[in-house]
């Protein structure tokens, strides 16, 4: 899949947790950013790759990068609960979905809890594994909008890469992301 346009995303207004409106392009203005898009904050694979990022985010940090979280929908205890325990940094409100709609091209992508009465579906051994490390969650909240990861650089620079989410919870190993962060802004070491 090509690397979306920034123009899918720049212009978008976000929503801080304190309710101050910014346009998204200030999140890389200065330094190339790292955005975790999540589709639900009550989600177990959500709440589980959000903790398994944020345990590495120094690394991020430390190359360079703003790290923070893009959220579609605010329900305010959802939130609440997924700072508290799971993402202790910066998280926004994208109420236009533009940021889900750039992992599409401009569509907003999306997939079937139809497909989890599947007890085959890859998904399941996902939701095993995360239930492990989180200790709650919960089906509040639109679940089928897919989201992912993008690397952002610096000013006008563009989107350097990107991983969308193909199905519920489908992310890449965490050092993998770390590694591909790293070697699209050029500093892999």
């Amino acid at each position: 899949m090509s690397l979306p346009p920034l123009s899918l995303i720049s212009e978008a207004t976000l929503k801080t947790k304190e309710g101050q409106e910014i346009k998204a392009r200030e999140l890389w203005a200065q330094q190339p950013c790292f955005l975790y898009c999540i589709r639900r904050p009550g989600c177990v694979l959500c709440r589980d790759e959000a903790q398994k990022l944020w345990r590495e985010q120094q690394a991020l940090t430390d190359a360079g990068l703003k790290v923070a979280c893009i959220v579609h929908e605010w329900i305010d205890r959802e939130i609440n609960a997924f700072v508290a325990e799971y993402w202790a940094g910066d998280i926004y409100h994208d109420a236009d979905k533009a940021f889900y709609k750039a992992f599409g091209q401009g569509e907003l992508r999306t997939a079937s809890s139809l497909a989890l009465l599947n007890p085959l579906n890859p998904a399941w051994g996902r939701i095993l594994a995360a239930r492990k490390n989180v200790k709650d969650s919960n089906v509040n909240g639109e679940a089928s909008i897919l989201g992912g990861l993008l690397v952002v650089k610096a000013g006008e620079g563009g989107i350097a890469w990107m991983h969308a989410e193909k199905t519920f919870g489908e992310f890449p190993d965490t050092q993998d992301v770390i590694a591909a962060a790293k070697e699209a802004l050029g500093a892999a070491q």
